[in-house]
């Protein structure tokens, strides 16, 4: 870790610093004391970078819902916020991060005054930077639970939960980020040129819960040996694939192949163009020997075994002398079109990009077998999003790696009008998909390539919210995720004007 954000406040309202805008306080209350002061006394201690999180949203102040609709009540409130920020802004020293959270009930920068709040913040803390949360887009965009770059230039940090809670819950160790589910978060982020600020919600003694301290300690032996590819300005990744064995981070000319699947002494990656200069192990000083047949870079010399024992992730330096892309599409050429934008007309939906996954189950002879299941079942549930392309495909192995059983893709669904649609899914494990918990459509068979299309049912459905869910075969490592989309069938098209989707709940 190189910085810190201390919810200061949250939306219930309790401040953790001793506060002159309320006795409702730390320092007032139990426990007590400045709890803001001894996180920024410690972080210092250590060389972290200090930031504070401040939830506008209040539920405890008098005014933090009538604000909305009564001018003095909203007069008060934005005297008391401004009177925290400043607070926070004056009493602690030079503070690096202001990261507002959840803007409501007020619905525009004006009547939050964030603008007179911000510059009032940057003339206390000159060289300070300020999220997007206040309804202004300031230094930096804050995807949460989901990691998605920012346009190109503009600086973004993704916020995610270690176990799809931000405060502190009794959970199971599988529902905890793996350390190589955390080591993707970081290479995702790094690719897309963004920060990754991970959340732990400390136990009620106020300890760090062990599942986090164990995965993150394993991170940090990771970093010891790599952390060079992560810290400092990265390159943006582009016109580069994900493949089933691994993926890119950049900087410069050099790129970096996070291989999570150790594939023995040769190590393949086909639809590349441009010339490789040399291929080492990061950290090594041993130029690896190498092949390029037309599309295929092939580089040989490694061990048998993944070298990484840490968490089976290894960095390979790829150092190419004319700048590298990467074209997995069906029939390849230049400007070639890939299966999957073929596919896609106006009668077609955009693909599914958020899903709810449950946890690994133990499978019977194939996925015939998987039940309906429910989002309010305790199932392990955590959010999953597409961070990378192809466009619609959820990859579930850097999460789970390549264990053999059954997991289920979830989510509820709001459909604007009864009537049929066609549910395309595209998966390369055997599947099996529930609507409603109704069996819709089962294909038990590995179907490859994963396309949209290759599976497809149509489902009469009322106007409302609805439940979907795909169980998921993952066949030891062959069944990597899914595509859907849905398909407005002829006889239901509009003769005029766009057709109108099921959309997925947010």
């Amino acid at each position: 870790m190189k910085y810190m954000v201390m919810t200061t406040k949250h939306h219930e309202g309790f401040l953790l610093w001793d506060s002159r805008m309320t006795d409702y306080n730390a320092a007032r209350r139990s426990p007590g004391r400045d709890l803001v002061r001894e996180y920024v006394e410690a972080a210092r201690e250590f060389g972290l970078r200090v930031g504070f999180y401040y939830s506008l949203m209040d539920w405890h102040h008098p005014d933090g819902t009538i604000c909305a609709t009564d001018e003095a009540a909203r007069r008060r409130f934005l005297d008391f916020t401004q009177g925290c920020v400043r607070e926070l802004m004056s009493n602690y020293g030079k503070i690096d991060v202001l990261w507002y959270d959840v803007s409501w009930p007020l619905t525009s920068p004006h009547a939050w005054e964030s603008y007179k709040m911000n510059a009032m913040v940057r003339r206390l803390q000159p060289h300070i930077i300020i999220n997007n949360r206040s309804q202004l887009a300031e230094d930096l965009g804050t995807p949460e639970e989901h990691i998605k770059p920012e346009g190109p230039g503009r600086d973004w940090e993704a916020c995610m939960t270690f176990n799809g809670s931000w405060g502190w819950q009794p959970a199971p160790p599988e529902d905890w980020h793996s350390v190589r589910s955390v080591l993707n978060m970081l290479r995702t982020c790094t690719a897309g040129g963004g920060n990754l600020l991970l959340n732990i919600g400390p136990k009620p003694d106020g300890s760090v819960p062990t599942e986090a301290t164990e995965r993150l300690t394993a991170v940090g032996r990771w970093l010891k040996e790599h952390g060079d590819i992560i810290y400092g300005r990265a390159d943006r990744v582009v016109s580069m694939a994900n493949i089933p064995i691994g993926s890119w981070t950049r900087k410069g000319k050099t790129f970096h192949f996070w291989c999570t699947r150790w594939p023995g002494d040769t190590i393949p990656i086909g639809g590349l163009s441009g010339k490789l200069a040399s291929a080492r192990l990061h950290g090594s000083r041993r130029n690896l020997p190498f092949q390029q047949v037309g599309n295929r870079l092939f580089i040989r010399g490694l061990p048998k075994a993944c070298p990484d024992k840490i968490a089976h992730v290894a960095v390979l330096d790829l150092k190419f002398r004319t700048m590298p892309s990467q074209n997995l599409s069906l029939g390849g050429g230049k400007g070639a079109i890939s299966p999957i934008e073929k596919f896609a007309t106006r009668w077609h939906s955009p693909h599914v990009m958020k899903w709810q996954l449950s946890r690994l189950f133990p499978k019977g002879k194939d996925v015939s077998s998987a039940r309906p299941v429910k989002l309010s079942a305790k199932l392990g549930w955590h959010k999953v999003s597409v961070v990378s392309p192809p466009e619609g495909f959820v990859n579930i192995h850097d999460e789970m790696g390549d264990a053999d059983g059954i997991v289920y893709f979830a989510d509820r669904f709001r459909v604007p009008k009864a009537g049929a649609w066609t549910i395309h899914l595209g998966h390369d494990g055997g599947a099996k998909m529930f609507v409603d918990g109704r069996a819709v459509l089962l294909n038990p068979k590995r179907v490859n390539p994963c396309l949209p299309g290759r599976s497809k049912a149509t489902v009469r459905l009322s106007r409302g919210m609805h439940e979907i869910a795909v169980a998921l075969d993952t066949d030891h490592g062959w069944g990597w995720g899914i595509f859907l989309c849905f398909e407005v069938p002829k006889d239901q098209r509009p003769r005029a004007g766009k057709p109108v989707f099921p959309i997925l709940a947010e």
